[in-house]
């Protein structure tokens, strides 16, 4: 008779598992193959991002320089463009209060009788201060009532007025005070 082993042999065990082994090292070295390929591809995709990234970065490092530059220019624009504005205004003020000091003297030189001369004339804020000297005490109170009948003047006052000799003439010396309208 014959005997058939339906079990399986020892050799068979040995090739099925020498084939499942080399099946599993053919699959992890596709797999390893495939994980390597994927890396790679987002190394060099990375690589290219951060390449992309520096250029960005340097393009606009010097549109910042420029952008600077332009600040720069626009602050002196209106540094430049404030001090215009001011000597403007100076001007405009100075053109305002030229006619003043010609129409204070003119009006001044009127109200001055013939025996008075003046020293001294200040004018701060709308208020004069004048100095002078007279022959006598009559052509002083002469000139202040002069002063006081102008129209560009008000509060006329005397602050001060001596006698004293000058040589053998007796002079009078005198202070004013009045504002402008």
């Amino acid at each position: 008779m014959i005997k058939i082993n339906l079990l399986p042999s020892q050799k068979a065990k040995k090739g099925k598992k020498k084939l499942e082994i080399q099946s599993q090292l053919i699959l992890a070295s596709i797999v390893l193959s495939v994980l390597f390929l994927v890396l790679g591809y987002i190394w060099i995709l990375l690589n290219e991002k951060v390449d992309n990234l520096t250029a960005d970065k340097t393009k606009l490092t010097t549109e910042l320089g420029l952008l600077k530059a332009k600040v720069k220019e626009v602050e002196n624009y209106e540094r430049d463009k404030k001090a215009v504005e001011e000597k403007i205004k100076i001007i405009e003020q100075l053109r305002k209060n030229q006619s003043v000091p010609v129409l204070l003297l003119d009006q001044i030189s009127r109200s001055l009788p013939e025996k008075v001369w003046l020293v001294n004339v200040n004018e701060q804020n709308g208020v004069i201060d004048l100095e002078g000297k007279a022959t006598t005490n009559s052509e002083i109170v002469d000139f202040i009532n002069n002063l006081k009948k102008s129209s560009l003047f008000k509060d006329v006052q005397i602050l001060e007025s001596r006698q004293n000799l000058e040589g053998t003439i007796s002079i009078y010396t005198f202070k004013l005070k009045w504002s402008l309208i």
